[in-house]
C-alpha cells in the first residue's frame, strides 16, 4: 500500500478498525468519541465525503495521517504510514530516498612506473617489506588530483584499478575491486589490504598458493565469485570488528573451507602489525634472512 493509497482509507473505516463506532450524526458527518484521548461527550467529527476529521474539544483535526499522528503521538510522515498500515493490517510501501550523491575524486594525468621512490620505499621499509617484494608486487602511481600533483605505491585489482597509499594518503584509483593472484593450487590465502599481503609474502606465508586480496571488506561478495574454486581457504583478516564479520560471511557461504588463521597474531591488530613487532627491522635495501 503507498502513501496515495493510505490516504484514500475512509476514517470511518479506519476508527472502526480501532474498535470506535459512531455515536450520531448530523447533516455532514458522523460523530465518535475521540479516539486519542478520554471525555464525556463526544467531540469529535467525521466528514466521510471529505474524509476529513475535526475535534471539537481540542480544535484539532485533518486527514489520516494527521489523525495517526495525535494516536501514535508522532509528527513523522512515514511513522504515522507505518502506524495506518499496521492498523488496517496493510504492508506500506516505505517512499523512495535518494542515496546522497558523493562526489568522487577526479584523477588526471595518472602514469605508472616502476617503483623507484625513495620516500615509498623508505615507508614500505618502515612497515617491513623490503625492496624487492615492493617492486615485485608493487608499482609507482603519478596522478594529479584537485589540481595538485602527488605519487604513491599502487597495488593493481583485478579490474585494472590500483589501491594507492604513501605516508599521508591512503585511496584507490577506480574501479574498486579485489586481486586474485591464481596459481592453480587448491589452497588460497585471503588478505584484506595488499599491505598484509605484502607482509604474507616476507613471512612465506604465501609461497605456492594463491591469493585474494580484498582491498576492502566491502569487496567480499567479489571474492565469492572465485573462492568457491578453492578447497582450502585460509583467512588472514583483520582482529577487529569489520575482519570478525567478514570472517562469520566467508563461514557462512563457504562452510568448512574456511581457515581462521588470525591466531598467528592474536595480540596484534592485522598481519602487517605482528611482521613489524616481531621481524627484524630493515632499510629499503635490505633482504629477508629467515
Amino acid at each position: 500500500m503507498n502513501i496515495v493509497e493510505i490516504r484514500k482509507i475512509p476514517l470511518v473505516e479506519f476508527l472502526n478498525q480501532l474498535g470506535y463506532q459512531p455515536t450520531g450524526r448530523d447533516s455532514k458527518g458522523l460523530w465518535f468519541y475521540a479516539p486519542y484521548r478520554s471525555e464525556r461527550k463526544p467531540s469529535f467529527h467525521v466528514n466521510p465525503r471529505k474524509n476529513l476529521w475535526f475535534d471539537f474539544g481540542t480544535g484539532a483535526g485533518g486527514d489520516i495521517f494527521s489523525l495517526a499522528g495525535e494516536l501514535c503521538n508522532s509528527s513523522d510522515f512515514i511513522r504515522q504510514a507505518e502506524y495506518i498500515a499496521e492498523k488496517m493490517k496493510m504492508p506500506v510501501e516505505k517512499p523512495y530516498k535518494p542515496v546522497p550523491f558523493i562526489e568522487q575524486p577526479t584523477f588526471e594525468n595518472v602514469a605508472v612506473s616502476k617503483l623507484d621512490s625513495p620516500a615509498l620505499l623508505k615507508y614500505l621499509a618502515e612497515r617491513g617489506i623490503p625492496r624487492n617484494i615492493a617492486q615485485r608486487w608493487c608499482v609507482q602511481v603519478n596522478y594529479r588530483l584537485h589540481g595538485k600533483d602527488y605519487y604513491a605505491i599502487g597495488f593493481e585489482n583485478s579490474a585494472h584499478g590500483f589501491e594507492l597509499r604513501n605516508p599521508f594518503y591512503k585511496g584507490s584509483y577506480p574501479p574498486k575491486h579485489i586481486t586474485h593472484i591464481g596459481n592453480g593450487n587448491p589452497r588460497c590465502n585471503v588478505f584484506e589490504g595488499f599491505i598484509d599481503f605484502l607482509s604474507g609474502v616476507r613471512l612465506g606465508i604465501n609461497d605456492g598458493f594463491d591469493a585474494v586480496v580484498l582491498n576492502s571488506v566491502s569487496n567480499i561478495g567479489k571474492a565469492l565469485t572465485v573462492l568457491p574454486d578453492y578447497s582450502v581457504i585460509a583467512c588472514y583478516l583483520d582482529n577487529d570488528e569489520a575482519g570478525r564479520a567478514a570472517l562469520a560471511r566467508l563461514r557462512r557461504e563457504m562452510g568448512d573451507k574456511i581457515m581462521d588463521k588470525s591466531a598467528l597474531y592474536p595480540d596484534h591488530k592485522d598481519l602487517n602489525e605482528f611482521l613489524v613487532a616481531t621481524q627484524p627491522k630493515i632499510t629499503n635495501n635490505s633482504k629477508l634472512k629467515l
